[in-house]
This record gives C-alpha cells, sequence and structure tokens, in this order.
C-alpha cells in the first residue's frame, strides 16, 4: 500500500519521471554499455546539471511544492485529528466502564451510549471502507456498505437512549446480563 501511495504522490507522477521509467522498461537487454548509458542519463553529473535546460530529476523532486488550493483540500481530508478523537474516546471508555457499573446514573450512561456508539461506528467504517472497496465489487455496494454502518449506528445510539430513558438504564441492564445463571442440568 506504501508503494501504491508513493506512485501516486505528485512527484512520481510528472512526466520527466514517467519518461525515464517508460525508457527502463522498453529496453530489451541489459548490456553493459547501454546501461551505463542509461545511469548516465538517469543521474547526471554535476557538469552536466549546471549546463543543462530541463530540470534533472533530483532537481524537480527537491523543488516540489503544493499549491495552496491543494492544501486546503488536503487540510479537508487530514484525518489526524480524528486519529486523536478516536484514540481520546478509547481512553476516555477505560475508567467511563467501570464508573458506570459503581455509580449507575442517566448522565453517565449517557455518556457510556455516545462514546460506545461512536467507536464502535469508527470501527465498523474503517472496516467497510478497507475491505469493501470500489474497484473490487464496483461503484454501489461501497456505497450501501457505508449506508448500513449508519444506520446501525444510529439504530444503535437510539436503542441505547430508549434503554436509558424508558427502561432500568444501560449500567443496571449490564448488571442484570452479568447476574443472569444458566439452568443447571440435573
Amino acid at each position: 500500500m506504501a508503494f501504491s501511495m508513493f506512485l501516486r504522490a505528485p512527484a512520481c507522477t510528472s512526466k520527466l519521471f514517467s519518461q525515464q521509467i517508460m525508457r527502463i522498461a522498453t529496453q530489451q537487454a541489459m548490456k553493459p554499455v547501454a546501461a551505463e548509458r542509461m545511469l548516465s542519463s538517469v543521474l547526471p553529473t554535476q557538469h552536466t546539471i549546471l549546463k543543462s535546460n530541463s530540470p534533472p530529476i533530483l532537481n524537480a523532486v527537491r523543488s516540489f511544492r503544493t499549491s495552496p488550493a491543494l492544501l486546503q483540500e488536503e487540510k479537508a481530508h487530514d484525518h489526524s485529528k480524528l486519529w486523536v478523537i478516536e484514540k481520546l474516546t478509547s481512553a476516555v471508555l477505560v475508567p467511563l466502564i467501570p464508573i458506570c457499573l459503581i455509580l449507575p446514573n442517566k448522565m453517565f450512561d449517557a455518556a457510556l451510549a455516545i462514546l460506545v456508539t461512536a467507536h464502535s461506528f469508527w470501527g465498523l467504517e474503517a472496516i467497510a471502507v478497507d475491505y469493501v472497496r470500489s474497484s473490487i465489487f464496483g461503484p454501489f455496494i461501497p456505497k450501501l456498505a457505508i449506508a448500513l454502518v449508519y444506520i446501525i449506528s444510529i439504530a444503535t445510539l437510539g436503542g441505547l437512549f430508549y434503554l436509558i430513558s424508558n427502561d432500568v438504564g444501560l449500567s443496571n441492564a449490564i448488571k442484570q446480563l452479568w447476574s443472569v445463571k444458566s439452568k443447571q442440568v440435573a
């Protein structure tokens, strides 16, 4: 995956880079003279860099800069903040679950319901995005998978809030589930 992302980078999609790759790929047999000539054309010496009219590959990569429009687009798809929120949610769940079981009330139950639903939503969404790809399943199935993730998450949150407001509460329901004993067969 890292290699494919490298190949999609703007430095690798330039015309000069693709010409060099095509030149390497279309050569029939690597003879020592041809290989030496190819290396001298790909990696020019210091003397030819100064006299060359076209920028060599190394300088083209070093001078690569993104435009402001591309920078704004990248920030819109920046998932580092979401990653931090996901990890904070997971970290908050660790003490919140025992607190909810020790001190059951509607406020802790609501916080637990929201965080558990968000945590499961992000996990299911990652599974749907990573494994249900349009290149494998076509354009419709991945959209359906994401829609199902949203439906499941909304139904889960609604069901948990219904349990909190109209029944015994989330913490007490968990305690009741744990207290159920199986019938012993005599």
